[in-house]
C-alpha cells in the first residue's frame, strides 16, 4: 500500500496494533471484490456516503431522529471494532487494545486523533479522556454541503467512540464534542467520561440510554464483549468457565492461526472449547461440527479443496468430532487444507477422546496430520480435578438453563454447593447437568436448591455398571504366558480373528464387537499379519 514517505515513522508509533501493524492485515482482493482487515470484511466507500445517508434521516424523520440513528448505528460499528481487535490480537497488554480504536479510526481515513488526555484504569472503572479530533470526515462533509453548523455534527464517530470505549469498563462511557470545525473551529474535541462522572440527570446521557442504547436502559442490559484473560468477571457464561483451564492455550491457537486438536474425557467440553473458538475468531455466523465418518464431513472437505489455489473466505471453519475415524483419502485431504499455500487457511479443529499419542499409535491417523495438529496441544481435565471450579460452573449451567418448573430459575445455597465440590462426576459436564435439572425437580423450594435436594437427586443416579462376573480371563490364560505358548500380541490377534470370522469378516462389525472403532481395527489387523495366528 502506497503511503507518504513522510509520515513512515509515525506509523510504528503507540501500542499494538500500530497503524504499520493494521496495514500490514490490510488484504485487497481485486478479484473477488473484497477488502479485508486481519480477515474482516472492510469496504471502501465515498465520503459522502454518510452525508447523503444523514440529510436523507433528517428530511425522513426529524434532525433529533437522525442524530439519535447515526449515534445508535456509531456505538454498534464502535463494539464491533472493539470485539474484532480483541479477538484478533487475544495477546494485547487491555490498555493498548484499548487505545487501539483510536488507530482504527484513523486507518479507515475518518478521522486523525490527536490525545490530549487518556486516564484509565479498568480495575476501578475510572476513565476521562480529552481528544482531538482532526480532518473528521462528517464535520468536513457537512461543512462543504451546509456551510458552517450551529452545534457539533459528529454523530457517527461521537457513537463509535462510545462503543469502542465501553465494553472494557463495567459501565457506559460517553463522549461529548464540545467543539466542532464544521462550526469554523480549528478542529474537533470529544471530552469521555463513565455515566456517573457525567451524571445520570445529564441530558445527553439520558438521550443516550433511553433512546441511542439498541436495547435501551443502562449499559448494564447489554452483555459486556470484554473477555481478556485475568480480568475477574461474575460471567455465566458457561463456555468462558468450561474452557478457563485451557485458556491460554486456545489464545495461542487463536493469536497463531494454527489448527486445534482438543482432547479429553468424554463430557469434559471440548465441543464447548471448539465453539468458544468459534466465537472468539468468528463475530457472526453458524457453529456446527462434523462427525469424521459423516457424509457431511466428506462435503465439507471437498468444498473447502474445491477453492484450491485461491485465498479462503475468512469465515472459512472445519469442526470435526471424532477425528480418529476420519478415512485415510480425507485425513490426505484435511491435511492439504492445513499445509497448502492459499493465504490465509480454513481454521481447523478436531476433537477426540483419546490421548494425542494413541491416534497414531492405535487409531492410524497419519503422522503428519497428526503433527500438523498438535501445534498447541490442548487437553481438558475431567470434573474430578475441577472441584474448585464447580460451584461456578453449576450455577452457569442454571442460569443458562431453560426453566423446569412455573417459577424463577433455581439458586444455589452454599450447602448445596458444598455438596457437589465433594463428587467425582466420572460423567463430566453430561452428569453435572442431568443432576442439576434433578434437583430442580425435586427440590422443596422451587426458588433454591439445597444439600438435601442434590442427595435426593443422587439418590435417583442410574447405578453403575456391577463389576463382571464372567470368568476370570487372567486365569484362564495365565498358563499359556506361562509355559511362553502365548503371548499378548498373538492372544490380540485371535481375537481380532475370532472376532471377523464371527461378523463373516466385517470390520465395522467386528470393531463394534471389540469395542474399537473401525480405522483402529483396521490397523491393528495389519499389524496383525506378520503375527502367527492361534488356532
Amino acid at each position: 500500500m502506497k503511503t507518504n514517505p513522510d509520515e513512515s515513522a509515525l506509523l510504528t508509533r503507540g501500542g499494538r496494533p500500530t497503524l504499520r501493524d493494521l496495514l500490514d492485515r490490510l488484504e485487497f482482493s481485486p478479484t473477488r471484490g473484497s477488502i479485508t482487515l486481519n480477515g474482516a470484511r472492510m469496504l471502501m466507500s465515498r465520503a459522502t456516503f454518510g452525508s447523503d445517508l444523514r440529510d436523507q434521516l433528517v428530511r425522513r424523520y426529524s434532525e433529533h431522529e437522525a442524530m439519535v440513528l447515526m449515534l445508535r448505528l456509531g456505538y454498534l460499528s464502535g463494539r464491533e471494532d472493539a470485539e474484532f481487535i480483541l479477538q484478533s490480537w487475544p495477546e494485547l497488554d487491555p490498555g493498548d487494545a484499548f487505545t487501539a480504536g483510536t488507530r482504527l479510526h484513523m486507518v479507515t481515513g475518518t478521522v486523525r486523533v490527536e490525545t490530549i488526555s487518556n486516564d484509565f484504569d479498568f480495575d476501578s472503572d475510572r476513565f476521562s479522556g480529552d481528544f482531538l479530533w482532526h480532518d473528521s470526515v462528517e464535520a468536513s462533509e457537512y461543512h462543504r454541503r451546509h456551510g458552517r453548523a450551529l452545534q457539533p455534527v459528529c454523530w457517527l464517530q461521537t457513537g463509535y467512540a462510545a462503543g469502542y470505549a465501553s465494553p472494557f469498563f463495567r459501565k457506559l462511557v460517553l463522549f461529548k464534542e464540545t467543539s466542532c470545525s464544521a462550526m469554523s473551529h480549528k478542529a474537533c474535541r470529544v471530552v469521555g467520561k463513565t455515566v456517573d462522572q457525567w451524571g445520570r440527570d445529564d441530558p445527553f446521557v439520558q438521550l443516550f440510554l433511553n433512546e441511542v442504547l439498541p436495547t435501551g436502559g443502562d449499559h448494564a442490559a447489554n452483555a459486556r464483549i470484554n473477555r481478556r484473560p485475568g480480568r475477574v468477571a461474575d460471567v455465566t457464561d458457561l463456555d468462558d468457565l468450561i474452557i478457563d483451564p485451557i485458556r491460554q492455550q486456545l489464545d495461542l491457537v487463536l493469536q497463531g492461526r494454527v489448527p486445534a486438536l482438543i482432547t479429553g474425557p468424554a463430557g469434559a467440553g471440548r465441543r464447548a472449547a471448539a465453539r468458544w473458538l468459534h466465537k472468539r475468531r468468528f463475530r457472526q455466523g453458524n457453529f456446527s461440527i462434523v462427525h469424521a465418518g459423516s457424509a457431511e464431513a466428506g462435503e465439507r472437505l471437498a468444498a473447502l479443496r474445491k477453492g484450491s489455489g485461491q485465498p479462503y473466505a475468512s469465515d472459512a471453519f472445519l469442526a470435526i468430532s471424532g477425528i480418529e475415524n476420519l478415512s485415510t483419502d480425507r485425513q490426505w485431504a484435511l491435511l492439504d487444507l492445513i499445509t497448502g499455500e492459499r493465504g490465509q487457511h480454513p481454521m481447523i479443529v478436531a476433537i477426540s477422546d483419546m490421548a494425542p499419542d494413541l491416534l497414531v499409535a492405535e487409531a492410524g491417523l497419519l503422522p503428519e496430520l497428526a503433527y500438523a495438529l498438535q501445534v498447541m496441544p490442548i487437553s481438558l481435565p475431567p470434573l474430578k480435578v475441577r472441584n474448585a471450579d464447580l460451584e461456578r460452573l453449576s450455577r452457569a449451567i442454571l442460569a443458562n438453563a431453560p426453566a423446569l418448573r412455573d417459577a424463577p430459575k433455581p439458586q444455589l445455597t452454599d450447602t448445596a454447593c458444598d455438596r457437589i465440590a465433594q463428587l467425582e462426576l466420572p460423567g463430566n459436564l453430561p452428569q453435572l447437568r442431568a443432576l442439576l435439572q434433578r434437583a430442580t425437580l425435586l427440590a422443596t423450594d422451587p426458588k433454591r436448591i439445597d444439600a438435601q435436594d442434590i442427595d435426593a437427586a443422587l439418590a435417583l443416579e442410574p447405578p453403575r455398571p456391577a463389576p463382571s462376573t464372567h470368568l476370570d480371563i487372567w486365569d484362564a490364560v495365565l498358563p499359556g504366558f506361562e509355559d511362553g505358548s502365548l503371548t499378548l500380541d498373538s492372544l490380540n490377534a485371535a481375537l481380532m480373528q475370532k472376532a471377523m470370522a464371527q461378523t463373516e469378516n466385517n470390520v465395522a462389525a467386528a470393531a463394534r464387537l471389540l469395542g474399537l472403532t473401525r480405522p483402529q481395527l483396521a490397523y491393528r489387523l495389519g499389524q496383525s499379519e506378520s503375527i502367527g495366528t492361534l488356532e
